[in-house]
């Protein structure tokens, strides 16, 4: 197959990878705190035999560049709800999953039967010393702007928000607002064109396979005919 044709397939697979890239932030759209994920195309070189020569100029595959976080402030609203919790700034909340600890911007947080501050999927929420924080829920809840947590009168801990490392974010770096919620940074009708123009740009690749496909099915005919 033509040189050519491989490169018309890079471009294709390279589209599938933003496609899946895109959908699945259009997925989570309405997800609180979800950030986009962003892919660039990039150019792949690859020098043809006898172009150092020649003196022309190597050809280029494409490939879909490393994912980048868009980490834009999405809009912050309040819900009334005690337990839902906005990052303003940098940072997540360190929760505890069964593949270890991870970092969330999602802060619909709540307790569960022990009285554990748990995310929306029931992960634990860890503390700046490292463990769980247990409430009274018979007491209320009160989160301060650098995550300190009171129950009644007396302070239960302070909740973890470090960055992507796992290391605890300078409190000038972020607040947190109580009974807001943060939502996702994703534009649904931005990644609706970008699909779109995917799609559109995916069948362009296929025309152009199928091209080169036709013209060594051609080609291979004439020559059996010599």
């Amino acid at each position: 197959m033509d040189i050519g044709a491989f490169i018309a397939a890079s471009g294709a697979k390279a589209n599938q990878r933003i496609l899946e890239e895109v959908t699945h932030n259009l997925a989570n759209a309405s997800t609180p705190g979800f950030k986009e994920r962003l892919i660039a195309k990039e150019a792949f070189p690859y020098a043809a035999p006898g172009s150092e020569q020649t003196g022309i100029d190597p050809l280029a595959f494409v490939q879909a560049g490393p994912p980048v976080v868009d980490n834009t402030q999405g809009v912050v609203e309040p819900t009334g709800r005690p337990l839902d919790i906005a990052i303003v700034g940098k940072g997540t909340f360190q929760v505890r999953t069964p593949e270890g600890v991870r970092g969330v911007r999602d802060g619909r947080l709540s307790l569960d039967r022990d009285g554990t501050i748990v995310t929306s999927e029931g992960y634990p929420v860890q503390s700046e010393q490292g463990g769980e924080i247990h409430i009274d829920p018979k007491k209320g809840v009160e989160i301060s702007e650098d995550g300190e947590v009171r129950s009644g009168e007396r302070s239960i801990g302070r909740l973890l928000i470090a960055d992507e490392k796992g290391r605890p974010v300078e409190s000038e770096d972020y607040r947190l607002v109580q009974g807001h919620l943060e939502s996702s940074n994703v534009n649904s009708i931005e990644e609706m064109i970008k699909m779109m123009e995917l799609v559109r740009d995916h069948g362009a690749y296929m025309k152009v396979i199928k091209s080169f496909d036709d013209l060594e099915g051609k080609t291979i005919q004439d020559l059996g005919r010599l």
